[in-house]
């Protein structure tokens, strides 16, 4: 049972390290697609391309966040060891932390969609519309919360399992 806590554990703390990543990656690259707004189109989607400009510089930096939370989490030895109360705090921490960012740009990603999917494309030649980047955004943040989740839980076993065994509570590196 210890070692396959510990595999769940660190493959959990992979998953989430490849998901910040992959979120990273999505926002680095959100606005390259609606580019077009601004150069070839009407006021009203430049106006909107302003708008989605702002919710983007928003939405990097909060996945700026996340690849340190995602690093404070492999740092505290959450994919090799059983965690400490230390580790456990991290664990708990992140996933607040994470769940309620996350919530944040839930609840804001699917009303710039639907603005986004209001514009009048007819006037640009070429361009098919796409809500790639909205939807994987998505998709991905609620991967991550439940990853985040998962690993908390899982972590807490761990730890009763640890104190169980009579192990200190404040793990020793070495």
């Amino acid at each position: 049972m210890f070692s396959n806590l510990i595999r769940i554990q660190a493959t959990l703390v992979y998953a989430i390290v490849a998901l910040v990543v992959a979120l990273f990656v999505v926002y680095l690259g959100f606005m390259t697609r609606y580019y077009v707004l601004f150069f070839d189109g009407t006021f009203e989607m430049f106006e909107y391309y302003k708008q989605l400009q702002v919710f983007n510089k928003e939405a990097f930096n909060i996945a700026l966040l996340f690849i340190v939370m995602a690093a404070l989490v492999y740092v505290f030895g959450l994919s090799n060891y059983r965690p400490g109360l230390a580790s456990l705090a991290v664990a708990v921490g992140t996933t607040v932390f994470v769940t309620m960012r996350s919530l944040a740009l839930l609840n804001v990603i699917p009303l710039y969609k639907r603005g986004y999917l209001a514009l009048d494309f007819a006037e640009l030649d070429d361009y098919t519309p796409t809500t790639f980047a909205f939807d994987a955004a998505s998709l991905i943040h609620y991967l991550l919360i439940g990853s985040f989740v998962l690993l908390t839980l899982v972590a807490i076993v761990s730890f009763i399992q640890r104190i169980r065994e009579g192990h200190p509570l404040i793990r020793k590196f070495q």
